[in-house]
């Protein structure tokens, strides 16, 4: 029974309706917060915890947006926005049976609802996919034939996106190996340019490349992320005049990349980018993103470098609008190529044995090292559970100790695990993504941790800036409160205007919300 007292009600519906504001505002921290409040003041209304459920999927918090739910449809049966808001969280959580349940509730009270009929298809076609796996013997994780490393060019060759282009020209190299079966591809004349070129002549006029330049691209690149070992090592403290930038997500912002280039340099000899994972998904220029960073690893393999993020899988990008846009600018065979370069990309740097970057956090295990990084096999879709999946997936909290986590995957680890992890392994920071930060970069954790995320205005609705951390060993900028390291510098930008094309626009994964 509440105690709730008619003035507290009161103060409730008060906060509920700021919650809404904010809602409509697309402040969804701020939302939580006031929703939070008014379910402290009366927690006997279902629509104060749907309505929070709504603000945490908003900002990936998956798995307190499905307890929101529960307690929603326990005050009141009948609240079907909350069965829509927990079938979603089910889907971004991969439970895509359990979603199926909720979204056939829904449908029964709201018979061809638009959203809830697209939902279910996408639940439909996983669970198919699923049951096919397990029919033909295989699972998440299967050996499949490598489309990177056995590409055949040739067949590209009759397309007529390739008789019909007239931009930029690449040449390439049909790879063999010593049985003198295709082995992919190599470009042999990627320049600045072509780089150039492809990103002025094409991509800023919504124009494609020919599907064998895309193919051999992600081919090349492939190669080069699979000579890299689990955890990359740089370092610059014995070249001083060389720069390590370090970018947090991009989520398919092309322009807000361009506009970093811009604003902080572009790659070169002297001029080191890592991209911390999530440069897919999300935003609707993912494909050019993707492409313009696979050319830049083909120009200058010593000096860019990517993460994998929790957003290079397959489930992600069948969800958050990756795979449907490759459909659409390409093919479902470049897709698939995209996908295993996925499985090639690194899981963390380490930057003059001072400084560990992954995209997520640290792995639940305390005796995790920096040898048991390099050990890991990632060639392969991430598993449930284990440090290959917790680097993509941890998040840091506050409060000491391991706790779950609000996505639902992985967990939150507190100042202490990372105290200690720093300790054990002599490092100096974590820096890690995976989480929007209003000011681009947040200093956490006492400072032994600093999440820095690159997609400002997320989503072209948060309003937050975009950062990046600059690694400069001696010619930091100290900042109270923000940076206490003489190695570092950390820059901030804000969002350029792009086309009017809406994030996800090319989705049909059903998170209509």
């Amino acid at each position: 029974m509440s105690t709730s007292t008619a003035a507290d009600r009161a103060k409730a519906l008060e906060r509920k309706n700021e919650g809404n504001v904010f809602v409509k505002e697309k402040h969804f921290l701020k939302a939580i917060e006031k929703y939070t409040e008014a379910i402290d003041l009366d927690p006997t209304q279902s629509i104060y915890f749907s309505n929070r459920a709504f603000a945490h999927f908003k900002v990936d918090n998956f798995q307190s947006a499905l307890n929101d739910c529960d307690e929603a449809i326990k005050l009141d049966p009948k609240n079907i926005k909350a069965y829509h808001r927990r079938a979603l969280s089910c889907m971004a959580l991969l439970e895509f049976k359990k979603a199926k349940k909720d979204l056939n509730v829904l449908l029964k009270a709201k018979p061809n609802d638009p959203a809830a009929t697209k939902a279910l298809l996408t639940c439909d076609r996983f669970i198919r996919e699923e049951r096919f796996r397990k029919a033909i013997g295989g699972g998440e994780n299967e050996t499949r034939v490598s489309l990177c490393q056995t590409l055949n060019l040739s067949s590209f060759d009759a397309n007529a996106d390739l008789a019909n282009y007239e931009g930029p020209m690449l040449e390439f190299e049909q790879l063999y190996d010593d049985k003198n079966t295709f082995k992919g591809a190599k470009i042999k004349n990627m320049s600045q340019g072509f780089i150039s070129k492809m990103v002025n002549d094409l991509f800023l006029k919504a124009k494609f490349l020919p599907k064998k330049y895309v193919a051999a691209i992600i081919s090349h690149a492939d190669t080069l992320f699979r000579q890299e070992p689990s955890m990359v090592e740089l370092e610059n403290n014995s070249t001083p005049d060389v720069k390590i930038t370090v970018c947090g997500d991009t989520h398919g912002q092309f322009y807000d990349v361009l506009n970093l280039f811009r604003k902080f340099g572009k790659v070169s000899p002297k001029h080191t980018y890592l991209f911390n994972g999530d440069f897919v998904d999300r935003g609707s220029w993912s494909c050019e993103v993707a492409l313009l960073f696979y050319c830049l690893k083909i120009l200058y393999p010593k000096n860019f470098f990517l993460n994998r993020g929790n957003h290079e899988s397959d489930n992600m990008n069948k969800i958050y609008g990756f795979e449907d846009e490759c459909k659409y600018k390409y093919s479902q065979r470049i897709f698939n190529m995209f996908s295993q370069s996925f499985e090639s990309l690194p899981l963390a740097t380490l930057i003059n044995n001072d400084y560990l970057v992954m995209h997520g956090g640290l792995p639940s295990d305390a005796s995790a090292t920096l040898s048991d990084f390099k050990n890991i096999n990632r060639f392969a879709q991430p598993p449930r559970d284990g440090a290959f999946m917790e680097l993509l997936w941890a998040d840091p909290q506050e409060v000491n100790g391991m706790g779950p986590s609000q996505r639902g995957l992985g967990h939150a680890f507190g100042p202490d695990i990372t105290e200690k992890f720093l300790k054990n392994n002599k490092l100096r920071k974590i820096f890690r993504s995976h989480e929007l930060r209003m000011g681009g970069v947040q200093f956490e954790q006492k400072g032994n941790l600093m999440t820095v995320f690159s997609a400002p205005n997320y989503c072209d609705s948060q309003g937050n800036l975009g950062g990046v951390i600059h690694v400069v060993p001696g010619n930091g900028v100290l900042q109270a409160g923000r940076n206490d390291d003489e190695n570092l510098i950390i820059e901030t930008f804000e969002a350029v205007e792009h086309p009017d094309i809406k994030p996800m626009a090319y989705s049909n994964g059903g998170f209509g919300l």
